[in-house]
């Protein structure tokens, strides 16, 4: 297999179009909507009509696609098309209103299942590793993240406070600002985005980093987050978000969360899992017996 090929093919190029569409130029995220929202449609459009649904121009859109790795529009129609008839996992943009209840149902577990895989086999572990001596390090651990992903951060932060970490999240996206600048050397900011490009996530990761804080992200790979950021964990899920909210990003970032914790309280040895014995001691008579309808947590 030839560079090229490995290129279109590790993972479909439908999938990677999807990954990438946050992070594009105005231009390419207009054409990559179109493919994104009628993938069999473009694989029988030519150049002319490719370029007008996208209203972009035609040496735009063969810029598109050699962007992704085609020689031009044919070689693209071509990729996209294998991409179609080889199993591409199920993403929610494929939900239609006809869909029945278990059509939904084996499409958004599917596509949670298969994000997973795809996350673990592309996943940065040195970046992982990385994030993990800093987190033991720090004195301090501010999280920061809006909107959707601020799921992500309110989980690490309840994780990250039964291992005994000094954290903070704060729910205002201005109070997350006002916190990143009362960081200093020594102290660690993260941050999680779906897409990177929030300008209010961006510039709190860009305020912790000139106090020198040590900051890590969860986000695309390319994105701008990730550019303001000293550690990346890239998390490029083949998600359509043009329609539906972020559902498997979500998934996804909550296990990058997991995974970072328990290293972390690995890490630590005896004495971390003596204050995650602690925690667990401080709210068990909040459990229901087992008589009484079972026993849990939270």
């Amino acid at each position: 297999m030839t560079p090229r090929e490995r290129e279109r093919s590790a993972p479909g190029i439908l999938a990677r179009i999807r990954a990438a569409a946050p992070g594009l130029t105005p231009s390419f995220r207009a054409v990559a909507r179109v493919v994104s929202e009628r993938p069999g449609a473009v694989t029988r459009m030519s150049l002319s009509t490719f370029a007008g649904a996208a209203e972009v121009s035609e040496p735009t859109a063969i810029r598109f696609c050699r962007h992704f790795g085609c020689k031009g529009f044919p070689d693209f129609k071509i990729s996209l098309a294998q991409a179609m008839m080889t199993g591409l996992p199920y993403v929610h943009g494929e939900i239609g209103p006809g869909d029945e209840l278990p059509a939904m149902a084996d499409k958004i577990f599917g596509a949670a299942v298969d994000t997973l895989k795809t996350i673990r086999e592309a996943l940065d572990l040195s970046a992982v590793a990385r994030a993990v001596e800093a987190i033991a390090a720090a004195r301090r651990i501010e999280l920061f993240g809006s909107g959707l992903s601020s799921v992500a951060a309110l989980d690490a932060n309840q994780k990250f406070m039964r291992l005994g970490v000094p954290t903070v999240l704060h729910a205002d996206s201005h109070l997350q600002r006002m916190a990143a600048v009362t960081l200093a050397p020594g102290d660690v900011a993260i941050g999680f985005s779906y897409t990177g490009q929030l300008r209010d996530v961006v510039r709190i990761a860009t305020l912790a980093r000139e106090r020198g804080a040590t900051v890590i992200v969860v986000t695309r790979a390319r994105s701008t987050l990730a550019r303001a950021a000293d550690i990346v964990i890239p998390v490029d899920t083949p998600e359509d978000t043009f329609v539906y909210a972020p559902m498997t990003t979500r998934l996804a970032h909550l296990a990058v969360v997991d995974l970072i914790s328990t290293a972390v309280a690995l890490r630590a040895g005896p004495a971390g899992i003596g204050v995650i014995q602690r925690v667990k001691t401080a709210v068990r008579d909040e459990w229901l017996a087992a008589g009484d309808g079972g026993v849990g947590q939270g």
